[in-house]
């Protein structure tokens, strides 16, 4: 298809794609959404990377800042809290009348989810931080990355210190808006051992592991290692 061309046409299907993935898709995926958006523009993120060496770029785009994280609380379907990204696959890097390919990435071509046990900040503030990375330092993440953080997860007493990057089995890979593909990417929390683990064998056999300790795709701040 071919992206709108006059100016007023293509900012309503900007607009119309951002709705479709937070209001029709994320409510099918995880359950109801809170109204509430935690934006990169409130959070000082994307101005923290712009001053670091790794910045690629030299100035923000105004279409960052709206950009931002959502909250799904538990369900009696999802019984745990989720909190994924919003904006990552705007289509941002398309421009009006712009031909776009069958099977073509929604602006990045993904959207970061965290599943927690617990409602708190530091899995917004982890994602923020992430999705400004990205776009200030242009650096993408994928499926089986690995992201160790500085110092722990939450900021506080826990054992986990960094992300692998995995597909949630329990839902579609990916989905699709009018402007491209857009890919979940599901972050997991490890301990630094744990991660050296991924490395060395690989994220499934890590992940199985997690799945018969009982705590899976669900990231716990309380829990202990698991035996490797």
């Amino acid at each position: 298809m071919k992206a709108p061309e006059t100016e007023a046409d293509f900012l309503q299907w900007y607009e119309d794609c951002w709705a479709d993935r937070d209001e029709v898709e994320y409510p099918k995926l995880f359950g109801a959404i809170s109204e509430e958006v935690y934006t990169l523009e409130q959070s000082g993120a994307l101005e923290a990377w712009l001053e670091s060496d790794l910045a690629e770029v030299k100035e923000l785009d105004p279409n960052w800042g709206g950009m931002g994280v959502r909250v799904a609380p538990p369900s009696p379907e999802y019984p745990y809290w989720t909190y994924v990204t919003s904006g990552l696959s705007n289509p941002f890097t398309v421009v009006p009348g712009q031909e776009i390919e069958p099977g073509a990435p929604s602006g990045l071509g993904y959207e970061m989810v965290i599943h927690s046990t617990e409602e708190a900040q530091w899995p917004v503030l982890r994602l923020l931080d992430m999705m400004a990375y990205n776009l200030v330092c242009m650096r993408a993440f994928a499926m089986g990355h690995r992201y160790p953080v500085e110092g722990t997860l939450t900021g506080g007493e826990t054992k986990l210190n960094g992300f692998v990057f995995v597909k949630d089995p329990s839902r579609p890979a990916n989905f699709q808006l009018e402007s491209g593909q857009v890919q979940l990417l599901t972050l997991v929390g490890v301990t630094k051992n744990e991660m050296a683990f991924a490395k060395s064998n690989g994220i499934d056999r890590l992940m199985a592991k997690l799945v018969a300790a009982g705590s899976g795709y669900i990231t716990n701040p309380e829990r202990e290692q698991v035996q490797l």
